[in-house]
C-alpha cells in the first residue's frame, strides 16, 4: 500500500511538472496577441476608450501591413539556411531586408500622420515606449515558469522591471 502511495504521487508530481511546462510554452492565437497587445498599450500610454477605439483598427492595420512586407524577407532567409546558396541568393536575402525595413520606415511615417489626428504626440510616444515593454514581457512571460498557483505575477514583473532599471 505504502508503494502506491509513493508511486501515485509520483506519477501525480511528473503529470503536474508535464502540464507547467505545456502551460509555459501555449501559444496565443493572433486575436489573442492582439488583445493582450492592445490591453497593454491602452493602460501604459492612458488612453481613452474612444481613443483606443479610433487608433488600434488603425494601428493593427499598419503593423499587418509591416509584417506583410517583412514575411517574404523571412521566407528569403529561411531558404538560404538551407543548403549551400551561391553568394548571388545572399545578396539577394540581404536586399529584401534592407528593402523591408525602408517600407517599414515608411509605413510608420505615413500611418504617424494619422496618429496624430488621434492623439497627442505625448500619447504616441507612450505607446512607442509600451511597444518595447510589451514585447520584453511576453518573451520573459513565455520563457519563465509561472509561479505556483497563478498568484503573484504582477509583482513579478515589476520587480524584474525594478532590478532591470538599476
Amino acid at each position: 500500500m505504502r508503494k502506491l502511495v509513493i508511486l501515485l504521487t509520483m506519477v501525480m508530481a511528473v503529470a503536474s511538472l508535464n502540464a507547467q511546462d505545456r502551460r509555459r510554452h501555449e501559444r496565443l492565437s493572433p486575436e489573442q496577441f492582439q488583445a493582450k497587445q492592445q490591453e497593454y498599450l491602452t493602460k501604459a500610454a492612458e488612453l481613452t476608450e474612444q481613443e483606443a477605439a479610433a487608433f488600434f483598427p488603425l494601428y493593427f492595420e499598419m503593423k499587418d501591413k509591416q509584417k506583410a512586407a517583412t514575411d517574404e524577407a523571412w521566407k528569403l532567409f529561411r531558404e538560404a539556411g538551407k543548403d549551400n546558396a551561391k553568394e548571388g541568393s545572399y545578396r539577394e536575402v540581404l536586399d529584401a531586408f534592407t528593402d523591408s525595413q525602408l517600407t517599414t520606415a515608411r509605413l510608420e511615417k505615413t500611418y504617424l500622420e494619422q496618429f496624430r489626428k488621434i492623439l497627442s504626440d505625448k500619447k504616441i510616444y507612450k505607446i512607442r515606449q509600451a511597444e518595447m515593454g510589451f514585447r520584453r514581457d511576453m518573451v520573459r512571460d513565455i520563457w519563465r515558469p509561472k509561479p505556483e498557483g497563478g498568484g503573484g505575477n504582477d509583482r513579478n514583473r515589476q520587480h524584474r522591471r525594478n532590478i532591470d532599471n538599476r
